[in-house]
């Protein structure tokens, strides 16, 4: 079926016999996909005229790159099935790496060269497939996505319209429908765009969200009278603040609402900042709630949250951008419960479900045209009328050139089905509680909450403060424990046996404390053990 809004004309590319009707866009696939390629053509560099000869000659370039650079590629991932023989990073301080690679753009360049380039890049970047990478909220990519990001450079077009990206742009449609369903909302009133990166789909969250309630603003910009003031939790990611200083309200407008002990919103506290708010005589007109805190994994309560929107008239938008791919796992997707009444959604399959980075989605619910009045201009030049005029994107999105990252989501989902991306979501959550559970054993350590995604934060107590910690409460080293942690991240990074990361959380008084990431699908419990150990051995003096 073409997209929503898309004419099925006849004579046109729709109704021609081998066209896109053929390609089945649903990646509602239980199963793997099976793929073979399709028989090659009899073209070869042979049969090019002499005039094309310089373009068959860049094809022969290609074959010579691949061949020099794909075994690099495949022994690097090979290493980082050998962990033990194998370092997430060979730390060098920028100095040194400075020293180490050849940075200088030649004016004359060469094969060599850029294979050289390739191996050095390899060596000296953050292993993020490594299984012992548990540092972020996004761990290496799978290898469907990888030749995804090549098909996507070899098109190399832009997303602005259908005439330019007839394949893509019917594609992200179609997928923007797929993920609607899997949140329960109403595919007749969705609509979205792919965005790079979950900040930029909060912005333009928050952005239609402005432009829906003060309409005058897109054109004559903001009036003294609007006052305008946006919410989120004091748990919330930095780019909701970004996304208010962008719209023009100033950071200053958003309101931090207080979260409970695992990092969700408190509705109660809403409703109280609210009342503060209307009271100063301001204009409540956006809640942007959290599913999936980037600290501790914490879910809001988005059905409480949309009960207080509805009363107050407030847009309410959900940051998915790190939990939010749990809508693949049928074990996990009630953590979104709730999600299906937000009236925008935005999650990054380039985090929890291993795509490529850049891949994020932003949903638009129940506002029909909404990204249109929002977004769109006028550039005679590049949206004309036509019978598939209404199937552009570039009138929904602030950008005009724009990469076709959801070809990488769609062959990942075409290749693993929803069973095996959901799978991919349920182990990292069983990877979580595993840790969970060594810590909660083990004295030599102390786990602050029980996971509620797949981050698990704890402390490391050495030895030098273990019986203290026993007589009077972990609490009460909370000041030597913040050093603590810092030193011994700091030096599994130098190291490279191990990465990890650490925060604190200044509303609930925590100082830092280590928290590892398990979404690395090749984490196994022997893993698990090493990073504990090594934290053990790099952190026991102090």
């Amino acid at each position: 079926m073409p997209p929503p809004g898309c004419p099925l004309l006849e004579g046109s590319l729709w109704a021609s016999p081998k066209n896109m009707r053929e390609i089945n866009f649903s990646g509602e696939n239980d199963a793997p996909a099976s793929w073979a390629p399709s028989p090659t053509s009899d073209a070869s560099t042979e049969h090019c005229a002499a005039e094309r000869r310089e373009h068959a000659e860049e094809v022969e370039e290609l074959d010579r790159l691949f061949s020099a650079v794909y075994p690099l590629v495949r022994q690097y991932e090979l290493e980082n099935a050998s962990p033990d023989d194998t370092k997430v990073v060979e730390y060098q301080t920028p100095a040194e790496l400075l020293a180490a690679m050849d940075f200088s753009t030649p004016d004359v360049g060469s094969e060599e060269e850029f294979v050289r380039g390739c191996r050095e890049t390899l060596r000296y970047s953050v292993r993020t497939s490594h299984p012992r990478f548990m540092w972020q909220l996004f761990a290496g990519s799978d290898p469907a996505g990888q030749v995804g990001e090549l098909v996507t450079a070899a098109v190399n077009t832009s997303m602005h319209t259908f005439a330019a990206a007839p394949v893509f742009t019917v594609m992200e449609r179609e997928l923007i429908v797929r993920v609607a369903e899997r949140l329960r909302m109403d595919t007749a009133t969705i609509d979205g765009v792919f965005a790079p990166g979950g900040s930029y789909a909060n912005m333009v969250a928050m952005l239609v969200a402005r432009n829906e309630k003060f309409p005058h603003v897109r054109e004559d910009g903001w009036e003294p009278a609007d006052r305008p003031v946006a919410f989120t939790s004091v748990q919330s990611h930095y780019s909701i603040k970004k996304a208010a200083m962008i719209t023009g309200m100033g950071s200053k407008s958003v309101v931090e609402v207080a979260a409970d002990a695992t990092g969700a919103m408190i509705p109660e506290e809403l409703e109280k900042a609210l009342a503060i708010a209307t009271a100063a005589g301001k204009t409540p007109f956006f809640v942007s709630c959290t599913a999936g805190t980037t600290v501790t994994g914490a879910f809001d309560p988005l059905r409480q949250i949309k009960a207080v929107c509805q009363r107050h008239g407030m847009w309410m938008h959900v940051d998915g951008s790190w939990g939010g791919s749990v809508l693949m796992s049928e074990e996990h997707r009630g953590l979104l419960d709730g999600a299906e009444g937000a009236d925008s959604f935005c999650f990054n399959p380039h985090k929890l479900l291993g795509v490529p980075m850049q891949c994020s989605v932003v949903l638009v619910n129940g506002h029909v045209g909404a990204l249109e009045r929002s977004n769109s201009t006028v550039a005679d030049y590049l949206f004309h009328q036509s019978a598939d005029a209404k199937c552009n994107l570039g009138q929904k999105s602030l950008q005009c050139g724009r990469k076709p990252d959801c070809l990488k989501l769609w062959l990942a989902w075409k290749r693993y089905g929803t069973k095996g991306l959901g799978h991919r979501v349920d182990l990292a959550m069983a990877n979580a509680a595993l840790l969970a559970d060594k810590v909660k054993a083990d004295p030599r350590f102390h786990l602050l909450i029980q996971p509620q995604s797949c981050q698990v934060c704890f402390f490391y107590l050495p030895p030098s403060l273990r019986a203290r910690a026993a007589a009077e409460g972990v609490p009460a080293l909370y000041a030597q424990l913040d050093g603590v942690t810092q030193a011994v991240c700091v030096r599994m990074q130098r190291a490279g046996s191990v990465m990890v990361n650490f925060s604190p959380l200044p509303d609930q008084g925590l100082p830092h404390f280590i928290r590892a990431v398990m979404i690395q699908p090749r984490v196994m419990a022997a893993d698990i053990d090493f990073m504990l150990e090594e934290i053990d051995r790099l952190g026991r003096d102090l």
